[in-house]
């Protein structure tokens, strides 16, 4: 059961993050001003979408064709996405029907002329014509400045533009005599055409995803039903997979003009929500036909008639029954608690999988909830009600999958213990205590084995890696290891050339445990058979590459380095990384980051690596580290991270380097609280004694 909630709250985690894009979205900073946005110091990278929010020129009752002549009466700036319903503007409360002008004005600097841009516009009600520099660009409907001119049409589009001035101006004609809420039902965006498209791309995948989800799993339960008729339950469950699936064919991108652009738009809204008011009643029937000693059957009736009720209402004008819509959302609500109180109820009588179908059903109440809220909020984005429908149908599977497999389970459960009460009884009870004892020891023995093997590894790992107390010209370093287990994947090494320069290497090998400890095992050999005559950084980070691909390639060994020469001659440091985290470099009280100049070695046989050079001065400080400092995690799940490790530094950067590195240990000691260690650490503080005058 742990496991199956650890999946629903994952589950959970994703539908909260269903709307967020994984594009660039530039800081809020640009928003329309007064109808003005200035975005010329934006570039539109191959990421970039830009939401066109703000205040945009109102003008309320007209039409108004770009380019605008004479003096227009503005009426108000409107802040999009908005609707213009109830704002008053000099003291004149706007009513929700009628026809408006939105203006708008983007800057944009010379790096956009001539490229390609997509401009996404949502749904906007009830019709809309769009212009971009005086150019008719697209439109749904026919915006009309009264009732009978206007062909209403609702559906959100792409289009093309290629500015070729740095001034874009932006016009909608748009006309509202139908719905409560007239504009925009979310917000407009342009972006780069590669962003823009990958976006339409993934919502198409995800919505077509979604529906043939629900078609399927519909007829699939359809299909049961015309073998099991008196399963109701199938019936009702496979009809709301059904109104479910026309709903979202309906709303979102609206793929059903797509199949049938001359079908008429009232009906095609009436229909949309027809599904809505009946969607309800079929899943209160579903309940019912699970639970029926815990539900009440004339709740269930009363709710169908009064759906019946709202159902008919759509015989009357769009307007009206848009209107009347919040009296059913209220019934909805009501549902919800009611759906709750009698999957509590059952579960409290301890029903078969009640629990686990209250775990579901929460699920898929939430989104609902959720898309209700924010349909009064007028933010008509991405419905999340299809998504908690696929997890509600995804723990229905794990219920029937449950049934069967304690079936099966009692039936093998069953004929073993049979097996045994024939076969064996009587050896099992007069052997049981010594078969116990037995067991018992020889685990114990292999135990201890383990144990000496290990602590005899350990005393070898700590042998073959220096120690403080190495003597190294101008040079003082000081050293902390401390492997996750007994042994571990971190190895150091520090190596004085003949030609006055140390050189210190420092890697991290995937893994923990035994395995790690072999790996650093080979890392070792390899290095030490070419540490003495390579004298270049990157060619010695290539040629240890190579080897370890033609040595261990079907090992698979794969680790990050870092190998730091400091020439005392001439005061200066070399340095490569091989995807090792970037270390600390404190030069003259500034603090510097050593990046890395190379993949993680291992990965492949061709890889190439850069050498960087820098000074250094006396007092400098370099901190050599592997991402088991980094990465220490705390009791609410903090990583220790960067900015603690140089907070560290710089707090005490006038003490000894020693107690640098004792704070840095303490620090990470008291961060790390109660949790266990998550990896193995290393770090060397080096610190340059040498006077450069």
């Amino acid at each position: 059961m742990k496991r199956i909630v650890f999946l629903i709250s994952l589950y959970v985690l994703c539908l909260s993050c269903i709307q967020e894009g994984i594009y660039f979205q530039p800081e809020n900073k640009y928003r329309f001003k007064q109808g003005v946005l200035d975005i010329s110091d934006l570039s539109f990278h191959e990421n970039t979408i830009l939401d066109l929010r703000g205040e945009w020129e109102l003008y309320y009752g007209e039409f108004h064709y770009p380019p605008f002549h004479g003096q227009k009466p503005l009426t108000g700036y409107l802040e999009i996405p908005e609707s213009w319903d109830g704002k008053e503007f000099s003291g004149k409360k706007l009513p929700r029907t009628g026809s408006v002008t939105l203006r708008a004005f983007i800057h944009i600097g010379k790096q956009t002329l001539g490229q390609e841009l997509r401009i996404y516009i949502p749904d906007v009600a009830s019709s809309y014509h769009f212009f971009a520099n005086g150019v008719l660009i697209g439109g749904e409907g026919k915006p009309g400045i009264n009732d009978f001119d206007d062909s209403p049409k609702i559906k959100p589009r792409y289009y093309t533009l290629i500015p070729d001035s740095e001034v874009i101006e932006f016009v909608f004609h748009i006309s509202n005599y139908d719905n409560n809420f007239g504009g925009f039902w979310g917000t407009p965006s342009i972006g780069n055409k590669y962003a823009m498209d990958k976006e339409k791309m993934l919502t198409n995948a995800r919505e077509l995803f979604l529906l043939g989800a629900l078609v399927i799993i519909g007829m699939y339960h359809l299909g049961l039903h015309f073998f099991r008729r008196k399963e109701r339950s199938i019936f009702y469950f496979a009809m709301f997979c059904f109104i479910l699936a026309l709903r979202m064919f309906l709303t979102g991108e609206r793929y059903f003009f797509d199949l049938f652009p001359k079908f008429p738009w009232g009906l095609a809204f009436r229909l949309e929500f027809f599904s809505f008011y009946f969607a309800v009643p079929t899943f209160l029937l579903f309940i019912y036909s699970l639970f029926p000693s815990d539900a009440n059957v004339k709740f269930v009736r009363v709710t169908l008639y009064i759906s019946s009720i709202f159902t008919a209402t759509l015989f009357l004008p769009i307007w009206i029954f848009t209107i009347i819509l919040y009296g059913f959302q209220v019934l909805v609500l009501i549902c919800i608690g009611y759906v709750i109180h009698v999957n509590l109820k059952a579960t409290i009588n301890k029903r078969p999988n009640s629990k686990l179908f209250l775990v579901g059903l929460l699920l898929l109440l939430f989104t609902v909830t959720l898309d209700i809220i924010r349909h009064s909020l007028n933010d008509r984005g991405i419905s999340l009600t299809p998504y908690g429908l696929l997890g509600f149908v995804f723990i229905q599977s794990l219920i029937l999958s449950n049934r069967i497999a304690n079936a099966f389970t009692r039936a093998e459960e069953l004929a073993i213990s049979l097996k045994i009460s024939n076969d064996s009884l009587v050896a099992v009870t007069e052997n049981l205590e010594s078969m116990v004892e037995e067991r018992t020891t020889q685990l114990n023995s292999s135990l201890n084995r383990i144990k000496k093997d290990l602590l005899i590894a350990k005393k070898i790992q700590q042998k073959i890696l220096p120690t403080s107390e190495l003597e190294l010209p101008y040079l003082n370093f000081h050293l902390y290891y401390q492997p996750q287990g007994e042994v571990g994947g971190d190895f150091y090494d520090i190596f004085e050339l003949d030609t006055g320069t140390v050189r210190f290497f420092i890697a991290d090998a995937t893994g923990h445990g035994v395995q790690a400890a072999l790996y650093t095992m080979a890392i070792k050999s390899e290095y030490e058979a070419i540490k003495r005559f390579i004298t270049k950084t990157d060619d010695l980070m290539n040629h240890l590459n190579q080897k370890i691909q033609n040595k261990f390639s079907g090992l698979k060994i794969v680790f990050s380095g870092f190998i730091l020469d400091i020439d005392t001659n001439t005061n200066s440091i070399y340095y490569s990384s091989a995807g090792h985290p970037n270390q600390i470099f404190r030069k003259e009280n500034k603090i510097f980051s050593l990046e890395r100049t190379g993949n993680i070695i291992g990965l492949k046989k061709e890889q190439e690596y850069t050498q960087q050079k820098l000074s250094i001065s006396k007092g400098d400080r370099i901190l050599l580290f592997t991402d088991g400092i980094l990465e220490q995690k705390n009791q609410n799940r903090e990583e220790f991270g960067m900015d603690r490790m140089i907070s560290v530094i710089e707090r005490f950067q006038t003490k000894e380097a020693e107690r640098v590195l004792n704070e840095m240990i303490i620090n990470l000691y008291e961060f790390q609280g109660n949790e266990e260690q998550e990896d193995d650490q290393t770090m060397i503080l080096i610190e340059w004694k040498k006077d450069t005058n």
